[in-house]
């Protein structure tokens, strides 16, 4: 019996009926009605009611999968008075009665005698209705619990796919209990109840915390022991299913199938080397195998079959390309920027070839790759030939550090086959060799362009097809990005004699790739490309001036990029020729009303920021033609959908949108609008940064509609950082027009303050917080002394310390990783990327401190418990952090830092003499300050530190590369201590003259422009040690040393310069000259430029 009234039944059943009409009109009457009248606060529940009780007793099929179908969706979509539609969920906010209803109604659904593909969906909805964030219902364990040993196979795969969904049903059930119900699924006669099982494991392992895994390994070898079957039994799409579970296990715990690694190889290798296999099969098979490089490294260079099944079986499917079609008759028709749909397994293999050289390495991997290499180079067969190189091209990046050294020996393997008959392992030669211009750059541009040029070159004539061409024109980009303008200069006129050729080609992707090509040439020939110039800008217009379809808008966009990079590269002064001319067109084409999704549209926003570049503020009139529409674009919102797990697949073809799941639900993300919005932010900062003060009009329209809003985008991490980036670019652009006092200004900067404060509070990427640290340092610098208010300075405080304690937890669990379960290799990016951050906060916390002094004081004590504990850690990179951060703040506050000298000083006089190198400069550094800025507070420390100081400064190998930076700030602390305790130190003229022997200081500046100031002090201060006149050579030559490795410019450079040059103008000329002459010619210039 109906928990509603016939009344509601009846219309409800009416409205449902209308949703499988197939008249559009009654269809799109019931959809108005179910939204207006019954998805509302008030009618929410009984919808949710009825539903349930239609899926789970109305005897027609279609009316009940309907039902389920809609009850899902609903019970998922967020409330209709609800503003968090990602959070939110309608069934866990309808009534606990409502809900009580709902679920005895859908289980007693379930249980009853239903049509297969019904109690699917009945499943999936009584998921719904028993996920972790809601009351526990015991009543459903138990009725899995015995479904899972019904005789009905439907019954039992139904069982497991809620508890896919729900895995923590069973968390309470003793472990052999799980074990058995586990067991018997993976030995199911049914190969979808075993598909379900696996599948359900997972999700139930995955959810559990470590200490219970290995209580669930002894079930591996079972689940194992289900596929040898598929295979046997041809059930291809099962393998794949089980493959795919494997994969998400592998990624979770790699560990746990050590003792049965072999066995798995094994079997992939037998699965990917059967070409009767469905594609599905054999590519998962491979995914298994890369993902156990990607999380358990180790594990597979300690096997001694590894590497050798994974390198043949991506060799095997990179030769399954032009499959019966030996001339590649198809491939040579297509267009070079088709995607290669057809040929699944060999993309799959290229990609997997790449991604486990990346994790193992060129010393794992090189020499089981090139042993097959070396074999399939010579074969007479085409395709082992292509595979060859195309092998080599995914392998390059992640062997560079061992093939790198082969440059000569890979190069006469391969460039031979530049001319090889067929005309795709052409292409494949082309592949490879602009793979590796980019993965050995810049040394393979250096000495081997006198082979990879001509050969490439040669395939850009009409000898070659039209693919071929194409693709060397695309290497020849590659091996120019990283060339300089002196090794391509000699080959200039034949590139682009040949290049000029292509442009010709009645094919518009190879005159496409020709102007790319043209364009970066340009780039990297800069004024070397003046002489083509005239050649090439009348026929880039003459392609502008024609009339535009739809087939030549790409065309006509590689022209504006081409034209525009080629005034960049020659000058403002050889453009003025051509300029009017270019512009006019460009404003043709700007006004023609350029769409969204128009291919000219993204070239000639480019065009414009470039014509901008050039013309800087000349471009001032244009600039109300070119930015409205970027602003538009750089307006858009978050575009976000809720979308039924069905849609989910049909969205994900789409590459401008992405799918993601946040608990349960499916959002699309419209990510192309974002990304072009991303694109708008940063040609908008060429702009203000081009255009300074008359930028200024534009300022308050863009922070506050675009830039300062842009932090709120949570779902797209380009758009929070660009526009962190964009808010210091456009206050510098106001501020250089009416000054940082200005009424405006001030508004403008606190909300912008306000919103940096509150990401580093709150934003969950640490690569996006380190940006807004840096936004918000380059805003102080901006607007100067106490800029931020107190409550912003605790908010600030507050996010450092969230900040720091959220590296020192992943650190913690990085240092956990690595366990009888995970290798922990991963570490390397997250490392950097908080080091980072680390260094990104250290900046913020100096702005601050030199924005606030001693006012930060009480802020920075709330801080230093975390400090402290970083300066005790064993980790340099953590312990440099907290040296930093106690240096800026002694720096800042000079003696009122005394509060904190028990805290640390017995800590940094310790690490001087660590075995760390980073460790022994950050504490030097640190003594320096304390005696640069409060030599009162730290005198009983400093002077007694001289000793060591000198110590570690005169190490044997002081100057070598690991360890210059020590000692160079060992120098610069002793210069400072010196010149603050001068009076106190009794050998004083001892310690000068050992100092003098720590120089020259060439690498670290800061320390370069103490010591040589120092140095400039005792000139001018008359130590008689420095004006000794037997030293003033070996003192010329410090200084010269430090001048031509660029340690000191500027005002450093021109004092002890200028002091050099008094000293040298008591000499007679000759004896002058004598102490310059000895120095090489390169030096010479640098002595001639300062000295002359």
């Amino acid at each position: 019996m109906s928990a509603l009234s016939e009344e509601v039944n009846t219309t409800l059943i009416n409205i449902l009926t209308g949703f499988a009409s197939p008249n559009n009109e009654i269809r799109s009457a019931a959809e108005r009605s179910l939204n207006q009248e019954w998805i509302t606060p008030n009618n929410i529940e009984a919808l949710l009611v009825f539903l349930s009780e239609q899926a789970a007793y109305s005897q027609d099929a279609t009316f009940s999968a309907l039902s389920a179908v809609l009850f899902r969706k609903l019970a998922l979509r967020a409330p209709p008075s609800s503003k968090t539609i990602i959070i939110a969920k309608n069934i866990t906010h309808i009534s606990p009665s409502a809900l009580q209803q709902v679920r005895i109604t859908l289980l007693k659904g379930f249980v009853s005698e239903r049509p297969n593909n019904i109690r699917h969906k009945l499943s999936d909805a009584v998921a719904e209705c028993a996920t972790e964030d809601m009351d526990d219902w015991p009543e459903l364990l138990q009725t899995l619990m015995e479904a899972i040993k019904n005789s009905n196979p439907n019954f039992r795969e139904s069982s497991f796919r809620i508890l896919s969904s729900v895995p923590h049903l069973i968390n309470a059930v003793a472990v052999n209990s799980i074990l058995a119900i586990f067991e018997s699924g993976f030995s199911d006669v049914d190969d979808n109840v075993k598909i379900a099982a696996v599948t359900a494991f997972v999700g139930y392992f995955k959810q559990l915390p470590k200490s219970h895994w290995s209580k669930l390994g002894i079930l591996l070898p079972s689940l194992m022991n289900s596929l040898p079957k598929f295979l046997d039994d041809g059930k291809d799409d099962a393998l794949a299913s089980v493959f795919e579970s494997l994969v998400e296990l592998v990624e979770l715990a790699p560990k746990l199938f050590k003792d049965m690694f072999d066995q798995i190889i094994q079997f992939c290798d037998m699965v990917i080397k059967n070409k009767d296999l469905e594609t599905p099969a054999r590519t998962t098979a491979l995914e298994l195998l890369t993902v156990f490089s990607e999380h358990a490294p180790q594990m597979c260079k300690t096997n001694a079959n590894y590497g050798q099944s994974l390198v043949t079986d991506t060799l095997i499917m990179m030769t399954e390309v032009s499959i019966d079609d030996e001339e590649a008759v198809e491939w040579q028709h297509s267009d070079d920027a088709d995607d290669e749909e057809e040929e699944v397994t060999y993309d799959h293999a290229r990609q997997a070839l790449d991604r486990v050289a990346l994790k193992l390495g060129g010393k794992y991997l090189a020499p089981t790759l090139f042993q097959f290499l070396q074999q399939m180079i010579t074969s007479s067969e085409w395709r082992e030939r292509f595979a060859t190189l195309m092998a080599l091209s995914s392998a390059a990046e992640g062997c560079r550090d061992v093939l790198i050294s082969e440059i000569p020996k890979i190069l006469s393997m391969i460039v031979p086959l530049i001319d090889d008959p067929h005309p795709r392992v052409q292409y494949g030669c082309c592949n490879a060799l602009g793979q590796i211009s980019t993965d050995f750059a810049p040394l393979i541009q250096r000495t081997s362009h006198e082979k990879i040029l001509p050969a490439l070159i040669s395939k850009l004539t009409n000898n070659s097809i039209n693919r071929v061409q194409t693709h060397a024109a695309a290497a020849l980009v590659n091996f120019s990005e990283h060339a300089n303008q002196t090794i391509l200069e000699p080959y200039l006129d034949s590139l682009l004699s040949n290049l000029l050729n292509l442009l010709q080609n009645d094919k518009s992707y190879v005159q496409e790739q020709a102007l790319t090509t043209i364009a970066f040439i340009a780039e990297t020939s800069a004024k070397k490309f003046i002489k083509y110039y005239d050649t090439l800008m009348p026929l880039l217009l003459k392609v502008l001036k024609t009339p535009t379809d739809d087939s030549s808008r790409v065309l006509k966009g590689k022209c504006i990029e081409c034209s525009t990079l080629i005034t960049l590269a020659v000058g403002k002064e050889k453009f003025s020729e051509h300029s009017q001319e270019l512009i006019n067109l460009l404003i043709a084409y700007q006004n023609e009303g350029v769409q969204d999704d128009d291919p000219i549209k993204s070239y000639l926003e480019h065009g414009w920021s470039r014509i901008c570049r050039i013309l800087k503020e000349d471009f001032m009139p244009l600039l109300p033609i070119v930015l409205p529409s970027l602003l538009e674009t750089a307006k858009a919102t978050q575009d976000v959908s809720l979308i039924d797990e069905e849609e989910a697949e049909n969205f994900q073809q789409y590459s401008e949108w992405e799918v993601v799941q946040v608990q349960g639900k499916h959002i699309a993300i419209h990510t192309s609008v974002l990304d072009d919005k991303v694109t708008a932010m940063e040609l908008i900062q060429v702009y203000s940064t081009m255009l300074k003060n008359l930028f200024a009009p534009y300022v308050k329209e863009i922070l506050t509609e675009i830039a300062i809003p842009s932090i709120d985008f949570y779902l797209h991490d380009g758009v929070r950082a660009t526009g962190a980036n964009l808010i210091p670019v456009l206050l510098s652009c106001l501020i250089s027009a009416v000054g940082n006092e200005n009424e405006e200004v001030l508004q403008l900067w606190k909300v912008a303050a306000d919103k940096l404060i509150g990401g580093i509070l709150s934003e969950p990427m640490p690569e996006i917080t380190q940006i807004y640290h840096s936004a918000l340092v380059d805003g102080i610098a901006i607007m100067g002394s106490n800029c931020l208010d107190d409550a912003q300075l605790l908010e600030y405080t507050k996010g450092v310390s969230g900040n720091v304690s959220g590296v020192f937890e992943r650190l913690k669990e990085r240092y956990n990783e690595d366990d009888e379960y995970n290798e922990g290799e991963d570490d390397d990016y997250d490392e950097f990327t908080d080091e980072s951050l680390l260094d990104d906060i250290n900046k913020s916390l100096a702005a601050i401190f030199k924005m606030s002094q001693s006012k930060y004081l009480p802020n920075f004590q709330t801080l230093w418990p975390l400090i402290s504990s970083y300066l005790q850690d064993g980790e340099p990179f953590i312990q440099i952090f907290a040296l930093t951060a106690i240096a800026d703040m002694i720096q800042y506050t000079g003696d009122n830092s005394s509060m904190f000298k028990d805290g640390f000083i017995s800590t940094v006089t310790s690490l001087l003499v660590s075995q760390d190198p980073s460790l022994r400069q950050a504490s030097s550094y640190v003594i320096g300050i304390c005696a640069q800025y409060s030599p009162s507070v730290y005198g009983d420390v400093c002077i007694p530190s001289l000793e060591t100081l000198f110590q570690i400064a005169s190490i044997p190998d002081s100057k070598s590369e690991d360890n210059e930076t020590a000692t160079e700030n060992a120098s610069a602390a002793i210069a400072k201590i010196l010149s603050s305790y001068s009076t106190n130190i009794p050998d004083m003229d001892s310690c000068i003259e050992n100092w003098l022997k720590l120089l020259p200081t060439l690498s670290d500046q800061e320390a370069a422009a103490f010591n040589y100031g120092f140095l400039n002090h005792l000139f001018t201060s008359h130590s008689h040690v420095i004006n000794d006149p037997s030293k003033l050579s070996t003192i010329v030559d410090l200084v010269v040393q430090a001048l031509h490795h660029k340690s000191i410019s500027d005002a450093s450079a021109v004092d002890i310069v200028n002091t050099i040059k008094s000293v040298l103008g008591t000499l007679p000329q000759d004896e002058a000259m004598a102490i310059f002459n000895k120095y090489p010619a390169d030096v010479m210039e640098t002595i001639q430029r300062y000295f002359s």
